[in-house]
């Protein structure tokens, strides 16, 4: 009688295998034989679980090489890498959404994650510098005897309306689902 536990369960391409009968006892051995020549990661550990105790745990990672290698091995041409000098679509989008705000500025609250550390003038949290594309301006207001900081928005600067004007062409072939909406050049 075969125990019913989730955590114990095979994963579905395991099944899958062994229903083809290509799951084996020397399954360990292939998995090991690749993990040494690069293309997998292996992490064996326990996890102590309160309905049965110890269980053994092995966790299988295909690496960048093993991931080349199952696309070379299927046939499939591997995607064209980004240049180093363009933004991720993300970063893009973001840079996009501070420059169609102009001269008002993007609400600190509108800035998608941490692309403020990678687009904005100073330092990432890991200290590399970043790209100085954005910067941020306080809006205040006068109210009674003081001056008091109402919020913080983000505009473009002037490296930012170069890089965008430099390559935007680029970008719109590159990611034409960011729509970018300003006059050319910036």
């Amino acid at each position: 009688m075969k125990t019913e536990l989730p955590f114990a369960d095979h994963t579905t391409i395991q099944e899958r295998l062994r229903e083809e009968g290509h799951l084996d006892a020397g399954a360990g051995a292939t998995l090991h034989a690749l993990a040494r020549r690069g293309l997998l990661q292996i992490t064996e550990d326990r996890v102590n679980l309160p309905q049965v105790g110890l269980v053994h745990r092995v966790l299988v990672e295909l690496t960048r090489a093993g991931r080349a290698c199952a696309r070379a091995g299927l046939g499939i041409a591997p995607t064209p890498r980004r240049p180093a000098h363009l933004l991720s679509e993300w970063l893009w989008r973001n840079l996009a959404r501070v420059a169609e705000a102009r001269p008002d500025g993007l609400p600190e609250a509108a800035m998608g994650g941490t692309s403020r550390f990678h687009l904005g003038v100073g330092y990432r949290p890991n200290g590399r510098p970043s790209r100085g594309y954005i910067d941020s301006f306080a809006v205040r207001v006068e109210k009674g005897r003081g001056t008091f900081v109402l919020e913080y928005r983000w505009r473009i600067t002037e490296a930012g309306r170069q890089h965008i004007n430099a390559h935007r062409t680029d970008y719109q072939s590159r990611y034409p689902a960011v729509q970018f909406s300003i006059p050319d050049p910036l």
